[in-house]
């Protein structure tokens, strides 16, 4: 078997040989020089920084936009994309993307819209969202807020309240304000007496109408003198017949106060108010009840006298009555110390204690008010019913005087020894 060589061809065949040397030799020397001014001038390390996320890529490129459409990273539209050269001769450098936070928008409780915030202020994310804000609208946070992540704006529209007094209604602008202010923004001022519907120091939080009802009083006072009366009490240590003013009598006086009141000019109401300038003082008028001046001057209000004798009583016995003195310090026998109104008796007819009323039977004499206190043989054997003590020895004519007096003893309250 043998092979037979076309000249022609063969010198073809030749000639591409060295066109594909020469093309590689050429393609080489380019590759080269691409290597080394690549290397030296064009590639850059970029570190990319998004969020929590790091990484390192190689680029061609120097401007952040094509940097991250090579590495399929987007951005919004209130992202921030800084990018830093490190100016070392490294070719290096740092792309940074901060992500925008939701702000959402609240307006009276309900979420309108949301703006997109890395730094801005509220009065940025406010222009941003296309939300404006009334003259009475609250915004919180302020204004010149920095809005942090998370965080939110929140707004509070003001609404119309009408305010009606003076028989006219004005129209204020309200958010949250009180009553009181409410009126002073609708230059109304309050009298003392008006009256208000609804509380001065309420916060309105909704629109209402609140209404001033204008109240004027109209008091009228007049004075009375209240004329003093006389009043008679029975005196038992005087004797019927005389008198004597214990208390003196002063006319008082009274003031009375009517007061009318109108509510926007309509009177509602009247009131009456009466109270005492100065008391009245009654005139007390002692009269006597004693057919003489009784001796002793002790008293007691169970003895109530009539024609100068006692009405209620127990029982009476009549007699003789003797008197006596004793030196001071002197003891009765049932203990009590011997003093003027201590009288001596038989303690088996008039027990000791017992409450007396001695009188002359022929009313010239009266011993008057007597403790039953003390006896002596006279009381004891039947002969004399009583022995009235005059005192110390001070008073021996005072018993020399009484003497022997028939009287009449009036055991008014029993005594218990």
């Amino acid at each position: 078997m043998f092979t037979v060589f076309n000249k022609e061809r063969v010198m073809r065949l030749r000639v591409s040989k060295k066109a594909f040397l020469k093309l590689a030799v050429i393609f080489a020397s380019v590759f080269s020089v691409f290597l080394l001014t690549g290397i030296a001038y064009f590639r850059y390390d970029v570190v990319i920084k998004d969020g929590e996320s790091e990484r390192t890529v190689y680029t061609m490129h120097s401007d952040p936009k094509s940097i991250l459409e090579e590495n399929s990273i987007s951005t919004g539209a209130y992202d921030r994309v800084e990018f830093t050269e490190l100016d070392d001769g490294s070719h290096a450098a740092e792309l940074k993307v901060i992500r925008a936070f939701k702000v959402p928008i609240i307006v009276d409780g309900t979420e309108v819209n949301t703006a997109y915030s890395i730094d801005s202020t509220v009065a940025d994310l406010l222009d941003q969202a296309g939300v404006a804000l009334g003259d009475n609208d609250k915004v919180a946070p302020s204004l010149g807020s920095v809005i942090k992540d998370g965080g939110s704006i929140e707004i509070t529209r003001a609404f119309e309240v009408k305010v009606t007094a003076d028989g006219k209604t004005a129209t204020v602008s309200c958010n949250g304000d009180t009553v009181e202010k409410l009126l002073s923004d609708a230059d109304i001022t309050l009298g003392k007496d008006d009256i208000v519907s609804v509380p001065l120091d309420e916060k309105i939080t909704a629109p209402c109408e609140i209404k001033v009802s204008r109240v004027e009083k109209k008091v009228k006072t007049s004075r009375e003198v209240d004329p003093f009366e006389t009043k008679t009490v029975a005196d038992n240590l005087s004797v019927i017949g005389t008198s004597h003013v214990v208390t003196e009598g002063v006319d008082g006086v009274k003031e009375t106060t009517v007061t009318d009141v109108y509510i926007d000019g309509k009177k509602t109401d009247s009131f009456t108010e009466t109270k005492v300038i100065s008391e009245r003082v009654d005139e007390v008028i002692a009269q006597g009840a004693a057919v003489a001046e009784p001796y002793c001057k002790l008293d007691d209000p169970a003895i109530v006298l009539e024609n100068g004798r006692p009405v209620n009583y127990e029982y009476i016995i009549s007699g003789p009555a003797t008197a006596y003195t004793a030196y001071d310090g002197a003891m009765t026998a049932s203990g009590r110390p011997a003093e003027i109104g201590t009288v001596a008796v038989n303690p088996n007819v008039i027990p000791y204690g017992s409450l007396l009323y001695i009188v002359g039977q022929n009313n010239d004499i009266c011993y008057g008010y007597a403790i039953a206190a003390d006896t002596g043989n006279g009381m004891m054997d039947g002969t004399i019913p009583v022995d009235v003590y005059m005192g110390n020895e001070q008073h021996y004519n005072d018993a020399c005087a009484w003497g022997y007096q028939l009287v009449d003893i009036y055991v008014v309250e029993v005594g218990n020894g």
